[in-house]
């Protein structure tokens, strides 16, 4: 064996540093398969108002996906929440010294207390990315937080049009904005994931 293998050896014997807590991968996993799931059932749910004249059998099927959906937004939020609280605490390990901008009770308040719900949540995420990713650059979450509040705030924008058209293109926004979000949520989950386990050696 070379000196360079003995380097290796050495290097894949190293002890995980011991202040750093473990990766939560379960919840990472979780978060993503319920972020999916809600998105699927949105988007059902916009392609069923958006037939002009659905059959009755569809309405059936809309009140079970909704009934669906509320149940996955509840857990989006308690997943997703201790997902981003146990990555706050492990992103202030690995980089004591990150001036956050926001304390960890907001990462459970930020998202639906009034006015603040529309930029805390996207400064903890930004914060918990770039402290666990220790100065090395990574793609800025802006645009999962742009889609974000584009899919959460457009069906709510009252319409009165007799041809639909523009509800139509109110939901059709607001569908590839949810897409968009999914997408990019993912995306941050698994680069934050992929810093701590980085992290940990």
């Amino acid at each position: 064996m070379n000196n360079h293998d003995d380097a290796l050896s050495m290097l894949s014997r190293q002890p995980v540093p011991q202040h750093l807590p473990a990766v939560p991968h379960g919840l990472a996993k979780v978060a993503i398969v319920l972020a999916v799931a809600l998105t699927v059932f949105q988007l059902v749910i916009i392609a069923i108002h958006s037939v002009p004249a659905p059959a009755a059998w569809a309405w059936d099927v809309l009140t079970l996906i909704t009934l669906a959906a509320i149940g996955t937004i509840i857990a989006v939020y308690l997943v997703g929440t201790l997902w981003l609280l146990r990555s706050y605490d492990f992103a202030k390990l690995v980089d004591p010294a990150f001036p956050m901008r926001r304390s960890r009770s907001w990462t459970w308040l930020g998202w639906w207390v009034p006015i603040v719900s529309l930029w805390f949540p996207f400064q903890i995420v930004d914060d918990v990315r770039r402290a666990t990713a220790k100065g090395e650059a990574r793609p800025s979450p802006t645009l999962w937080w742009a889609a974000w509040l584009i899919a959460t705030w457009a069906p709510k924008i009252p319409m009165r049009d007799d041809g639909g058209v523009l509800i139509n293109s109110r939901d059709a926004v607001s569908a590839v904005a949810m897409v968009v979000a999914c997408v990019t949520w993912i995306s941050i989950i698994r680069g934050i994931t992929r810093d701590q386990d980085a992290a940990r050696g």
